[in-house]
């Protein structure tokens, strides 16, 4: 057996993926709009474009006259300067084609870029949907073959949690800390505990040939008892989120590389959960996790559009933004009751409504689409 196993994986997107921060939003300071693009700006190229133009000192003023209300697309109108589509390569160091009705939009999330301007996805990311598939196999072959042990030693300590905990979204850490993180290295005495994942390097994710990112509006699509509504604001328009996002039928490319060597120095000691020992087993673990998934948005969305992208797409695979609760947790496999306690200490109380009861979507026209799914070999 060799030491390492390696393999080269692709990803391919079956819908919207994104990946970045909740924080960050670009804002109209810091992009263009022109025609069916957004072209988001650099600081320092703008600096030496408003230097050579001498406009820093009306830019600055400009800014701090109008706050938020500040275009800079308006303000090179106010100037008398013409930005032509030289212009805009300059000044840019993205750009999003425009996927809707963009006569709303504001502010957008980008994609998460590496030093070099590239989108990619980082292989923590994609670890951490690797992680909670293999707990979930785990935890659901335990409680298969032991369902008093599994009611006991999960089900009922979850119960038991603090709504701090569920507030500061540490409910589910000690799950992996017990199952995923409680091992010893062979030969090594009092040595700290090891995180069984250790065996497993995943690279970096990135797309192939990608030539431009999507600029789409997100809803919130809600199930209600009266039926199926999507969440307003006080003004009745629909709650829309703009992010950025890598199209369907786009490849991403990561290794997967796993350590033989090192898991022969893992000491199991008594493990309850049956954990995988190779690549294949991993990705065993993944299909497994996205059967079950795939089901319970079949199950959720039944009666509504939503349900036809399900019928008709094949994934298996759920990563980034609208992934969902039942995507990054252990949610699936608790009873009804105990997923609403969840969901009502971890956020808004929504009482004795399904839980989750809401999906972010993409309302394009021909269809509901969900996001994050792609089809991983």
């Amino acid at each position: 057996m060799e030491i390492f196993e390696k393999k080269r994986m692709k990803l391919t997107i079956k819908s919207p993926i994104h990946i970045g921060s909740a924080d960050q939003r670009i804002t109209p300071f810091e992009y263009i709009r022109h025609g069916q693009y957004v072209f988001q700006i650099s600081d320092e190229k703008l600096a030496i474009f408003l230097q050579k133009r001498n406009l820093i000192d009306l830019y600055v003023s400009a800014v701090q006259k109008e706050g938020h209300r500040f275009r800079l697309m308006d303000f090179f109108k106010g100037k008398g300067v013409t930005i032509k589509e030289d212009d805009l390569l300059f000044l840019s160091k993205a750009k999003s084609k425009i996927i809707g009705d963009a006569s709303r939009l504001q502010e957008y999330r980008p994609f998460i870029t590496d030093g070099f301007g590239n989108q990619y996805i980082p292989g923590t990311s994609l670890k951490g949907v690797i992680r909670t598939a293999i707990l979930y196999n785990a935890l659901l072959n335990y409680k298969t073959n032991d369902p008093n042990g599994f009611q006991s030693e999960v089900t009922e300590k979850i119960k038991k949690t603090s709504q701090s905990d569920f507030r500061k979204k540490k409910a589910f850490i000690w799950l992996q800390e017990k199952w995923l993180e409680n091992f010893k290295l062979s030969g090594k005495n009092n040595s700290p505990n090891t995180d069984w994942l250790r065996m497993l390097h995943v690279s970096d994710g990135y797309p192939v040939n990608l030539k431009e990112t999507n600029l789409i509006p997100v809803n919130i699509l809600k199930k209600e008892v009266s039926g199926w509504k999507y969440k307003t604001e006080t003004s009745g328009q629909n709650t829309t989120i703009w992010i950025e996002s890598i199209p369907t039928d786009i490849a991403i490319e990561f290794d997967l590389v796993w350590d033989n060597g090192l898991l022969k120095r893992f000491q199991e000691e008594g493990n309850k959960v049956a954990l995988p020992k190779g690549i294949n087993e991993i990705l065993s673990c993944v299909g497994k996790w996205s059967e079950d998934l795939r089901g319970f948005e079949i199950g959720f969305s039944k009666g509504h559009s939503l349900e036809n992208w399900y019928k008709n797409n094949r994934a298996n695979f759920r990563i980034g933004f609208g992934s969902g609760m039942v995507s990054t947790t252990m949610a699936m496999l608790l009873p009804e009751d105990v997923r609403k306690m969840v969901r009502n200490l971890s956020g808004k109380n929504k009482g004795d409504e399904i839980a989750p009861k809401s999906r972010r979507v993409w309302a394009k026209e021909g269809g509901i689409i969900p996001l994050g799914w792609a089809m991983v070999n």
